[in-house]
């Protein structure tokens, strides 16, 4: 079962959150402006792809992100973590995934290196945090994917009731 205590990544996270809407909002926009996003944003990128580069990993480019595999995988998060528009990972290439890590890479863009905390602040259980439920829980494979109901009609097919064969 996991601890229910906070860590000290989460604890460090919630105080700097709390940091930022204390300041009624100024500040965190002073933060996630796009010129300061940006720069905080190209500069993960970077740092990211040297990390996957000094690990071995092979680099490829799946629309606006960089994929790196072949990593181990102490060298990231869970199944993988994206970084700027660097996603880190070891096998996790599935379309569903990198749909899932390019919501994340839209995330650094949009708050730049104030990401980090702000993730950390909403909390590492992917069920519950903001972050992971924008990006969609089932691509990002938190859950599994809905099951298809058997007897159900495909779409454009006529018939009569669900089982029956279309007519």
């Amino acid at each position: 079962m996991a601890d229910s205590r906070p860590g000290p990544l989460r604890a460090v996270g919630t105080a700097i959150g709390a940091l930022g809407r204390s300041a009624s909002g100024p500040a965190l926009r002073a933060l996630t402006a796009p010129p300061v996003a940006r720069a905080g944003h190209r500069f993960a990128t970077r740092a990211a792809r040297v990390w996957g580069r000094l690990l071995g990993g092979e680099e490829r480019q799946v629309g606006e992100l960089t994929v790196i595999s072949g990593l181990p995988t102490w060298a990231f998060g869970r199944g993988g973590t994206t970084i700027g528009a660097t996603f880190l990972t070891r096998s996790a290439l599935s379309p569903e995934i990198l749909e899932h890590e390019d919501v994340h890479r839209r995330q650094w863009e949009r708050y730049g290196l104030w990401f980090i905390p702000m993730y950390l602040a909403a909390g590492q259980d992917g069920l519950r945090n903001r972050f992971e439920i924008e990006a969609d829980l089932v691509k990002g494979g938190y859950l599994p994917k809905p099951a298809r109901r058997a007897g159900v009609r495909a779409a454009g097919r006529t018939g009569g009731r669900p089982g029956e064969p279309p007519a």
